[in-house]
């Protein structure tokens, strides 16, 4: 939440009393689970029901289980910022696959051929409202989701998370997610005391509860995950959220991050989250240049990555392990773990070089251009911009007409989608993949990390935690909004 130089005084002067000693929530939050989160694990079972645990499910011994890496991106997707969180995923699992992250999109500036692309590489969509704005309404959030849809060809079943906007999400959001048939949330913190493995709502929330959001009856909403947002500990055990890397040098963040994941790593193998803004990362005229920071934290991506047993993905794959979990062993074999690219004989727009000839969509993209808003997409554009109340206008092209692209069919994944010559070329499960995983020779021994450092993005404010431990690095990160 953007908030007021007068508030930050406030919370500054709060902070010099108990700041100094570490202070945090970390004893009010457990009060407050303690006092209000009851679920009873032999009715609460999977696939559709867990409780909150530190402990790694189906009983499964932290040795056998898999350590789970969420590497998240926030608000619009555009050339630079892709290719900055492109860099940052230029590791591979322990399967030969390429690590895969989720991107929570926001509406604004965002290229929809890039939506595409970033799902057809095997990558997660998720839901960030529409305008980017805090508390988000109902119409926030389902007309973003139209227009990932329409725009990003996003099969509307694949759109399944969602995060609040600054972090501001309330019990209101959370039922709006469970009424829209979203799978999951992740929009709570998490810092040590409530650093819960993923879990459903149908007991309510167990984590964040500095927030208010813990009392009893509060929220109760079966099906619905929480995918906690967990925070790393700096030096002075101020708990850091998003953007990390804006709270130190890239050594200190890089020694910070180390410790942290060492916690979840050698203790009971909860996944560990690093979660950017790209535009913080990336390079801009007369704003000091970011490579240090981004350099930094690709090389503590590469140091976790090398160790055994770690899965860079997304979430969507995370809750797919969390509803069948199967040892670290066995993970590399499951459906949902391989890396498949359709074999498709001529180039289609679907957000993939079927051809071969190193460039995506090629010559097939519509360039939309409403003056402040102006997009590529494989589908039509539409005779006006979108907007909040109507996020797919009618589109400027007529059914019948040259140059009409069709619509996403409910029964087609948009790789196999033509949307030229309206036709879905796989309507069976014997579709035909090439398997694009590569050796990989994962070394068994940590290795030497320096990880990176700030952000400086216009959309969420990167958020410490919490509100009375982490004032200092809120009071950075807002600076630079």
């Amino acid at each position: 939440m953007k908030r007021s130089l007068g508030l930050f005084v406030l919370l500054i002067s709060v902070c010099g009393v108990l700041c100094q000693e570490g202070a945090g929530v970390a004893g009010v939050t457990t009060a407050a689970t303690a006092a209000s989160y009851s679920c009873d694990p032999a009715t609460c079972q999977l696939p559709n029901c867990l409780c909150a645990s530190k402990t790694p499910p189906n009983g499964f011994s932290p040795a056998d289980t898999p350590q789970f890496v969420t590497l998240t991106f926030d608000d619009s997707i555009q050339t630079s910022l892709y290719q900055t969180a492109r860099k940052m995923l230029d590791v591979t699992n322990p399967n030969g696959c390429p690590a895969l992250g989720t991107w929570f999109v926001s509406m604004q500036y965002t290229d929809f051929s890039l939506v595409q692309q970033w799902y057809s590489a095997g990558n997660e969509v998720a839901d960030h409202t529409f305008s980017h704005v805090g508390t988000p309404s109902a119409q926030e959030i389902a007309s973003c989701r139209t227009a990932l849809n329409t725009y990003g060809g996003i099969p509307n079943g694949k759109i399944q998370g969602f995060r609040a906007p600054f972090l501001n999400y309330t019990k209101d959001t959370l039922a709006e997610l469970k009424k829209q048939n979203f799978l999951y949330d992740s929009s709570a913190s998490a810092v040590s005391d409530d650093a819960y493995w993923p879990y459903t709502l149908d007991h309510g929330m167990a984590n964040d509860c500095w927030t208010g959001i813990c009392g009893a009856g509060q929220i109760q909403l079966p099906g619905l995950w929480e995918v906690p947002m967990y925070a790393v500990l700096d030096n002075g055990s101020i708990p850091q959220l998003m953007d990390v890397y804006i709270a130190g040098t890239p050594e200190d963040v890089s020694q910070w991050s180390t410790s942290s994941f060492d916690r979840h790593y050698n203790g009971g193998r909860q996944p560990f989250g690093i979660y950017v803004h790209p535009t913080h990362l990336t390079a801009y005229p007369g704003l000091p240049d970011p490579a240090p920071k981004l350099e930094g934290l690709i090389s503590f991506v590469k140091s976790i990555a090398k160790r055994p047993d770690v899965w860079i993905v997304t979430n969507q794959q995370l809750l797919q392990w969390m509803k069948n979990p199967v040892k670290a062993s066995e993970l590399g074999k499951q459906d949902y773990m391989k890396c498949q690219q359709p074999v498709i004989v001529k180039e289609i727009c679907n957000g993939l070089d079927d051809d071969n000839n190193h460039v995506i969509d090629d010559n097939l993209l519509n360039n939309c251009n409403f003056g402040t808003t102006t997009f590529k997409t494989c589908f039509n554009c539409p005779s006006t911009a979108p907007t909040l109340e109507s996020p797919a206008p009618v589109s400027s092209s007529q059914n019948g007409t040259e140059g009409f692209r069709y619509p996403l069919p409910l029964d087609c994944d948009t790789k196999w989608w033509d949307p030229i010559s309206n036709l879905c070329l796989c309507t069976s499960t014997e579709c035909q993949y090439k398997d694009t995983a590569v050796p990989v020779n994962k070394n068994t021994t940590t290795s030497s990390i320096s990880a990176n450092g700030k952000d400086q993005e216009k959309s969420d404010a990167s958020r410490s935690l919490p509100w009375v431990g982490a004032v200092a690095a809120v009071v950075m990160s807002t600076m630079l909004l």
